[in-house]
C-alpha cells in the first residue's frame, strides 16, 4: 500500500512539473517576448491566453503597436482580448498629479504609445475592431468625465444644469462656467476636453485669460462661448483661433480696440457674433459686417431695461420684470404694456431692444406705458445685463 501511495503522490507531483513547464511565462519585457505573447492571444488554450493577456497588461505602452497590427487579423477572441488591453492600459495613465488639494494635469511623454489616441482612431474603423474600439472609448470617457467633474468643481468650476444667456435669449442649458472663484491651476482645465456633450461655456472677469481659454477650447462638443464682463488680450484671442469652427461667440462688457477687432475677422465663426458694451462705434462694426458678410452680428450699447414682453397681440406686454433692475426701479410691472420708448413707438418687444441696444449702461430712457387703459411716463435709468443666479 505504501508503494502505491508513493507513486500516486510521484504522479501528481509530475503533472504539477509538467503543468508549469507548459503554461506560458507571463511576462513580456522585450519586443520578441511582446510578439509572443500576442499570438498567445489566439491560442487554443484559455490559460496561455489569459497569462498572454496578464502580461501584455505589464508591459503597458510598449505593447501597444504591436497590438494595433494583430487586429488587423479579424478573428474575435483576439480583437476582445487587444481591445481590453488598451483600454486597461489607457485607463492606468493618470490624468491628475499631486496633492488632492492642489492637483495638476499630469505630464504626458509625447513620444511614449498613447492608448487613448489609439483607440479614438480604432473607433473610426469598421467590423468588430471599430466597434469594440468604440466602446472602449465611451467607458473610458465616462469614467474620465466623471474624474474631471470632481477635480474641476473642487476648484470651484462649474460644470452643471444652469440657465445660460446669449444675446436677448435665456435658455437652461448644460454649462462650463470659469470666473473669479476658479482656484486651481489654469493647466488643469485641459481636462475639459473629456466633457463631451456640452455646448456652451462662459467665462468671467479676470478668467479671461489665455490659459483658462485654452482649456475651455478643448470642450470636444463647444458650439457657444461667452466672454463676460473682463478684458481680453491679443494672445488670448489667438487661442479661439485655434478653434476648427465655434457657431456663437459673444462678448458682453469686454473692451475691444481696432487690433482686437481685426483679430474677431479672422475667428473660425460659424453662425453668429454679439457684441454687447464693447466700447466700439457703429462704424467700427459696420465695417466688422462688410468683412464678415455672412456672419449674423448683433451689436449693443450695452444698456439693459430688465424686462422680458409678450408681443403675440401685437403689443409689448411685460412678461416679467428683473428684480433691482431699472424697468422695476422706474415702476413698471408685469402686464403693463409699452407703448413708447425715447419717442419711438413700441409694438413688438424687438423695437423696445432696438432702442435700448442704442443706449450704454447709467443712461436713462423714456417710458411711455399703458396699465389698466390709462397711460402713464416714467424714466428708467439703463443698467447692465447680469447672469441669473
Amino acid at each position: 500500500m505504501r508503494s502505491v501511495s508513493l507513486i500516486h503522490q510521484s504522479t501528481k507531483i509530475a503533472g504539477f512539473v509538467l503543468l508549469f513547464a507548459l503554461a506560458p511565462v507571463s511576462h513580456a519585457d522585450t519586443p520578441e517576448e511582446i510578439a509572443a505573447q500576442i499570438e498567445s492571444l489566439s491560442s487554443d488554450s484559455y490559460l496561455r491566453r489569459e497569462n498572454a493577456t496578464e502580461a501584455l497588461l505589464k508591459a503597458g505602452p510598449a505593447a501597444i503597436e504591436p497590438l494595433v497590427k494583430v487586429l488587423e487579423r479579424g478573428d474575435l477572441e483576439t480583437t476582445q482580448r487587444a481591445i481590453g488591453i488598451l483600454q486597461s492600459i489607457a485607463m492606468d495613465r493618470p490624468i491628475i498629479e499631486g496633492e488632492s488639494g492642489k492637483p495638476k494635469l499630469a505630464r504626458v511623454d509625447p513620444n511614449e504609445p498613447n492608448a487613448w489616441e489609439t483607440l479614438l482612431s480604432l473607433s473610426t474603423m469598421g467590423g468588430s475592431r471599430g466597434e469594440r474600439a468604440s466602446m472602449a472609448v465611451e467607458e473610458i470617457t465616462q469614467v474620465r468625465r466623471a474624474q474631471t467633474i470632481q477635480t474641476l468643481s473642487l476648484q470651484s468650476a462649474v460644470i452643471g444644469v444652469k440657465e445660460f444667456v446669449y444675446g436677448a435669449t435665456t435658455t437652461l442649458q448644460r454649462v462650463v462656467e470659469i470666473n473669479d472663484a476658479y482656484q486651481g491651476d489654469d493647466s488643469l482645465l485641459e481636462l475639459l476636453r473629456w466633457i463631451d456633450r456640452v455646448e456652451f461655456a462662459r467665462i468671467e472677469g479676470p478668467a479671461i485669460r489665455k490659459g483658462v481659454v485654452k482649456g475651455v477650447t478643448q470642450m470636444p462638443d463647444l458650439k457657444t462661448l461667452s466672454l463676460l464682463y473682463g478684458d481680453i488680450d491679443m494672445e488670448t484671442m489667438k487661442v479661439i483661433g485655434d478653434l476648427d469652427s465655434i457657431d456663437h461667440l459673444e462678448f458682453r462688457y469686454v473692451p475691444l480696440n481696432d487690433e482686437l477687432l481685426d483679430a474677431i475677422a479672422k475667428l473660425p465663426i460659424r453662425i453668429s457674433l454679439t457684441l454687447n458694451g464693447t466700447d466700439l462705434s457703429s462704424k467700427q462694426v459696420d465695417a466688422l459686417r462688410q468683412t464678415l458678410p455672412g456672419l449674423n452680428i448683433e451689436f449693443k450699447r450695452g444698456g439693459f431695461l430688465g424686462v422680458r414682453c409678450n408681443d403675440s397681440l401685437n403689443e409689448c406686454i411685460i412678461q416679467s420684470v428683473v428684480e433691482d433692475s431699472g424697468a422695476e426701479l422706474a415702476g413698471l410691472q408685469r402686464d403693463d404694456v409699452i407703448v413708447r420708448a425715447n419717442g419711438e413707438p413700441v409694438r413688438r418687444f424687438a423695437d423696445l431692444q432696438a432702442v435700448i441696444n442704442t443706449r450704454d449702461p447709467g443712461q436713462n430712457i423714456h417710458i411711455v406705458y399703458r396699465r389698466l387703459n390709462r397711460e402713464y411716463e416714467t424714466d428708467a435709468k439703463l443698467g447692465k445685463l447680469t447672469e441669473p443666479n
